[in-house]
């Protein structure tokens, strides 16, 4: 079943959703905002959930690196793979896939954030259980 529903937006944040969606190459609103509703739905999960957690760092800071590994070590039952690419001299990106207990994955997301310098950036993408 699909549910039709109305917002408002003013001006320019509709004017910056534009640009956004055109930008990302989305083209039908609808889809944009449900796929918006559905990533804060899946933050607040209570259910398992499959995520994605993309941290930039740099390995020059500090022991960045080094807690990131143990980091990890200490959620092993949850992580499936990390990837790491070196984007230049410094800066690095890690991508993390867990897949679990949406509070386990929180506690990971808590403890990375918490390393604190050296990491530049840190998103997290939950996907639903319902879309798995």
């Amino acid at each position: 079943m699909v549910r039709r529903i109305s917002i408002v937006l003013d001006d320019e944040l509709y004017k910056e959703m534009e640009r956004y969606m055109t930008e990302i190459g989305e083209v039908n609103r609808s889809r944009f905002i449900a796929s918006l509703i559905a990533e804060k739905v899946g933050e607040a999960a209570k259910t398992p959930v499959a995520s994605l957690i993309a941290i930039v760092y740099d390995h020059e800071v500090g022991d960045v690196a080094k807690h990131l590994t143990e980091v990890q070590h200490d959620f092993n039952d949850i992580i499936r793979v990390a990837t790491h690419v070196h984007l230049d001299e410094r800066n690095c990106l890690e991508v993390i896939h867990a897949v679990g207990d949406a509070q386990r994955i929180r506690e990971l997301t808590s403890r990375i954030s918490r390393i604190g310098r050296g990491i530049r950036y840190l998103k997290v993408v939950n996907i639903p259980r319902e879309a798995l």
